[in-house]
């Protein structure tokens, strides 16, 4: 039981948090279900993005020690350890407090609360589809519709770390030449059940 909530737990939150913030959105919000509905895809293209990104800032070797302890505890430990699954998604106390910082800023830069929250349904959409997708990279068996993203996945893990940042997507890895194309050799521990 333990293990399923550890592997859950993004999902039992934000889950809600979308809905509730979607069914704000459509039933109090001044703007027009096109103009949410551009948001919310703006908000996932942007997730796409920082996802991207912060995957990269993962494998930058900074020499600080600092730097390399949270890029240890918040990734690199997954790339030793691909079988542990717990420690594959991202903690609640990281990803809250991001939530939240990304929601202020969203809400400054747009000014209304109903265009942030807009956004913020598209990007958390991106970062539950991450956790799923990445959690279903390191299953023995994948649903059918993810193997490609799968295949993707793993050869950032088994062929070359500096390479194939994306997780839900390749568009980035193609824009900043990081898609790596040929198959890595997997191990016996690149893949378990979930």
């Amino acid at each position: 039981m333990q293990n399923w909530l550890l592997r859950n737990r993004p999902f039992l939150i934000f889950v809600p948090v979308v809905a509730a913030m979607a069914g704000w959105s459509v039933t109090h919000s001044t703007l027009g279900p096109i103009r949410l509905l551009i948001l919310g895809i703006s908000g996932l293209v942007a997730w796409t993005l920082m996802e991207w990104v912060l995957h990269r800032a993962m494998h930058i070797d900074t020499g600080i020690g600092l730097i390399e302890r949270l890029q240890d505890s918040a990734h690199l430990r997954h790339h030793r350890e691909p079988d542990d699954l717990e420690h594959s998604m991202v903690r609640l106390r990281a990803s809250v407090p991001i939530v939240l910082l990304l929601f202020g800023v969203a809400w400054l830069a747009l000014g209304q609360i109903d265009e942030a929250l807009a956004v913020m349904c598209g990007l958390l959409i991106g970062y539950l589809f991450y956790e799923f997708v990445h959690l279903s990279a390191h299953a023995a068996h994948p649903p059918p519709g993810l193997r490609s993203l799968q295949r993707m996945h793993l050869r950032h893990h088994f062929g070359s770390n500096d390479r194939a940042f994306g997780v839900t997507s390749p568009v980035w890895d193609f824009i900043f030449g990081t898609y790596r194309a040929t198959e890595p050799r997997t191990s016996a521990r690149a893949t378990q059940r979930v």
